[in-house]
């Protein structure tokens, strides 16, 4: 099952978060702001493809600062165990590209996929079923871990944030 929820954070909260990756934290202070790392593939390692990332939480491990500003999502999702949490960057293209040959699941397991969309562009978050969900500035996305999903790039816009959380929940129903 695929949820859409709009408006998810409040805008204060959202505020911080886009203002950090995109550079803006504090009038632009660098020190104080997203460090991307270059990363050869988009869905998979060397798909002929590039991405900026900065990798969040992994291997029961915070490795980035930015994991303090994402506690607003970790509590209103009720994470209980995080797998990983990753901020992706794709760069605009004159056409949007969609990776349908990387359809994939972020891991194979009964955990939660969460996609936290940065900012509003043309791109998207495509569905093997179909379903599209938009880049939408504060929308979260969520479904199972194992739905086979694939993103795009944008054109309308330098780049396309967006968060990737893989999680368990307290609740049942996630």
């Amino acid at each position: 099952m695929i949820e859409i929820i709009d408006n998810y954070l409040p805008q204060r909260e959202y505020d911080t978060i886009r203002a950090y990756f995109e550079g803006d934290m504090d009038g632009g202070a660098t020190h104080n702001s997203c460090t991307w790392m270059y990363y050869p593939g988009i869905t998979l390692d060397n798909d002929g493809h590039f991405q900026f990332v900065q990798l969040i939480f992994s291997q029961y491990t915070i490795l980035s600062d930015s994991f303090n500003l994402l506690s607003p999502i970790i509590q209103k999702e009720r994470m209980c165990s995080i797998a990983r949490i990753k901020a992706n960057c794709v760069i605009k293209t004159p056409e949007i590209i969609e990776f349908t040959q990387g359809f994939h699941t972020d891991f194979n397991s009964d955990l939660m996929t969460g996609i936290y969309y940065i900012n509003s562009n043309d791109g998207y978050t495509l569905f093997e079923d179909g379903t599209k969900c938009e880049s939408v500035a504060n929308r979260f996305c969520r479904f199972p871990a194992r739905t086979k999903h694939t993103g795009t790039t944008c054109t309308n816009t330098n780049r396309r944030l967006v968060l990737n959380f893989n999680y368990s929940t307290y609740d049942t129903d996630n």
